[in-house]
């Protein structure tokens, strides 16, 4: 295996090298510090099997380096490693054409096997970072009446009679919360108090149960 790796950081790129070493006895190894750097090396040879890039060494400027590199070299498995990369960071570079995305957290025979299920044509995301992109898909998802999905437990614990203050407990979440989110379900299901969308999230089917009493 033919691997350039970029990232700033002597020593993880040292402890890196020793445990690939250890793993892959026939790998061959370049390191680069920037994006400058790796560009350059491409340039020069371009046939390595996998490039892994830090996502914030010199150069990278968030995801841009990440665009750059697929753009030019459409399809050079590219893989990304992080110790602070949030969330939304690796959606992007996965949905800009990235084969992976590597914790620096990782043990040192985990991020080896990453690196082969990437050199071997796969994708690899760690399964908390899978979970934690499917929970903010899931965030962003809304239901046929516009509803998000904390909007809809709201509006379940409305159906309830439950007073603001109760389902600010339960979801724990501030009360003044509760009542702005209670002013969007009003305003996308067409209601104007508790009592109406109490009774249209039932006719509706957006509850399965509810009391309701007015209790601002």
């Amino acid at each position: 295996m033919r691997l350039l790796f970029a990232d700033d950081h002597p020593m993880f790129l040292d402890a890196v090298r020793e445990h690939l070493t250890r793993a892959f006895p026939d790998i061959e190894i370049q390191a680069a510090s920037n994006l400058d750097e790796v560009t350059t090396k491409l340039s020069n040879r371009g046939d390595y099997d996998l490039v892994v890039l830090d996502f914030s060494m010199p150069g990278m400027e968030g995801t841009e380096g990440v665009k750059r590199l697929r753009a030019t070299y459409p399809d050079l498995a590219i893989a990304v490693t992080s110790g602070v990369a949030k969330t939304r960071d690796v959606k992007t570079v996965l949905d800009l054409g990235a084969h992976g995305f590597l914790p620096k957290t990782l043990t040192g025979s985990a991020y080896a096997g990453a690196l082969r299920v990437i050199a071997e044509g796969g994708t690899y995301v760690p399964v908390e970072t899978m979970q934690a992109l499917a929970a903010e898909a899931a965030d962003r998802k809304i239901n046929a009446e516009g509803l998000t999905p904390r909007e809809m437990e709201v509006l379940e614990g409305i159906a309830d009679g439950k007073p603001n203050k109760q389902i600010a407990r339960d979801l724990e979440i501030h009360e003044v919360t509760v009542k702005l989110h209670a002013r969007s379900i009003f305003k996308k299901i067409g209601v104007q108090n508790r009592s109406q969308a109490a009774v249209v999230a039932r006719e509706r089917g957006l509850v399965s149960r509810g009391y309701v009493q007015e209790n601002y």
